[in-house]
């Protein structure tokens, strides 16, 4: 493309706003095609562009100009327009101080939730394709233990399908809880307690040495969404439990 024949916004990405889901916040999300994106939409639509993302590879800037154009649309929903949602050095984004919000993406979708503060005290959301049998045994010790790979076996989940769930559902644990405890903390820090299919949902306790949540059992639940070969994970923690 170029500034004589730009593309419009609508043919790159549509998106989809959900406002039942997930209650008390907005689900804005979208697929799009990266082979067909313009630069020239960052300005167009009122985007944030870093300078290091004008020197990143066109599928990288479209990845990232998908989120951050669906957080702008998420925000506007709550009445705030052409914010310029900038990152930390840990590239968390930086949302309006009456807004928490967290974005995700693969190589064609991405999708942003934002909530108020004043009922969200932290939310996070992740998507993730679903890995292979292959992939899934390469990468599994790195994910869960021994305990949650038992978990995973006694419930009705395929073993792929179950480790591609913890791995999405602890993403998403991470980039609600990382603003919070401003550290680090990998995977074995949140560890997998039940499994409700019939639900969505998942429920994982964490290690007593990082005590992030104010609740006796110190557990968080995620609900997650398969949506074809895709997970959709996502998790909140609401005002009155921070």
């Amino acid at each position: 493309m170029n500034e004589f024949n730009p593309v419009a916004v609508e043919t790159f990405i549509k998106a989809i706003h959900d406002t039942e889901t997930h209650h008390g916040s907005i689900l804005v999300s979208a697929e799009f095609d990266n082979s067909i994106f313009d630069p020239t939409l960052f300005a167009s639509n009122a985007v944030y562009c870093p300078p290091p993302m004008f020197r990143a590879s066109r599928k990288r800037q479209a990845e990232y100009f998908a989120g951050r154009y669906l957080a702008n649309e998420a925000m506007s929903s709550y009445g705030i327009n052409q914010f310029k949602l900038i990152a930390d050095a840990k590239r968390c984004p930086q949302w309006p101080s009456t807004l928490v919000g967290s974005i995700t993406h693969t190589d064609q979708y991405a999708a942003c939730i934002v909530a108020k503060k004043s009922a969200i005290a932290a939310i996070g959301i992740d998507a993730q394709d679903i890995l292979d049998d292959s992939r899934a045994k390469r990468v599994q010790s790195r994910i869960i233990d021994s305990v949650e790979s038992r978990l995973i076996a006694q419930s009705e989940l395929p073993p792929a399908l179950g480790l591609s769930l913890c791995f999405s559902a602890k993403e998403a644990i991470y980039k609600a809880l990382y603003p919070r405890v401003q550290q680090y903390f990998g995977f074995n820090a949140a560890k997998l307690h039940s499994i409700n299919t019939i639900d969505g949902k998942l429920t994982f306790r964490f290690d007593p040495a990082l005590w992030i949540l104010n609740n006796e059992r110190n557990t968080l639940t995620v609900q997650y969404q398969i949506q074809g070969q895709r997970l959709l994970s996502c998790v909140m923690l609401n005002a009155a439990q921070k």
